[in-house]
């Protein structure tokens, strides 16, 4: 099951900062702890006003109930679109906490991977402002959401003429032509399998072995049969 995980909360505490008092952010929004507001009302049970005051207990409380019960599960909706690693789900969450979700961001999961980390950027401002504390934070976040983890092997560029460039730890077929701006549809496929259909000849025998070959039509017959 998937978990923010320290480095994730850390780089949040390190933006949002700790405040045991409740006080009016940059555009009028009451907040408390650790950037809590009354968005998060559900999760606290309180509504954040003048005057209101929590324990430090109560603030890493808020945080953590806040963090996995509301906004992981935003980030998570679109684990079966990207499989998100822990460094994604970790910059991703921030992301979301701050700005409410990752729907825009990610276009509703259409978006390849190398576009999400590119639009991050823009998400600067406040009531229409740009904030340098925002310019900080979206670069922390995209340089987190773009560092593989330990668990991922780093692979190399590999340039061939007509080809295109290597793998880049794509899950699969669509992703690896999503964050090359391509699109995986039927059209784009059949004109990538009519270019290699030499590379795929063998892969194609093996499914004509297990009676898996698809047979389509309009085949043309032998030469003289």
């Amino acid at each position: 099951m998937a978990k923010i995980s320290k480095t994730g909360i850390d780089l949040i505490k390190e933006f949002e900062g700790c405040h045991l008092t409740a006080y009016q952010d940059e555009v009028g929004v009451w907040t408390i702890g650790w950037g809590i507001t009354n968005a998060d009302k559900s999760i606290t049970g309180t509504t954040i006003k003048r005057g209101l005051k929590i324990s430090q207990a109560t603030a890493e409380k808020w945080l953590e109930e806040s963090l996995n019960r509301k906004y992981l599960p935003k980030v998570m909706k679109y684990d079966t679109r990207y499989n998100w690693n822990q460094n994604e789900i970790d910059a991703l969450t921030s992301f979301a906490y701050n700005i409410g979700s990752i729907d825009q961001l990610t276009a509703n999961g259409s978006r390849s991977r190398a576009t999400i980390a590119k639009k991050m950027l823009e998400y600067n401002k406040a009531g229409g402002i740009v904030y340098r504390g925002l310019v900080r934070r979206r670069e922390a976040e995209r340089k987190l959401f773009l560092t593989p983890t330990k668990e991922e092997k780093k692979v190399e560029d590999i340039k061939k003429e007509g080809c295109f460039s290597n793998n880049k730890n794509a899950k699969n077929l669509k992703e690896f032509l999503h964050n090359r701006e391509f699109g995986a549809g039927e059209h784009n496929l059949r004109l990538i399998a009519a270019e290699n259909w030499k590379e795929l000849e063998p892969a194609m025998f093996e499914l004509a072995q297990t009676g898996d070959l698809r047979k389509p039509d309009g085949l043309n017959k032998r030469d003289g049969k």
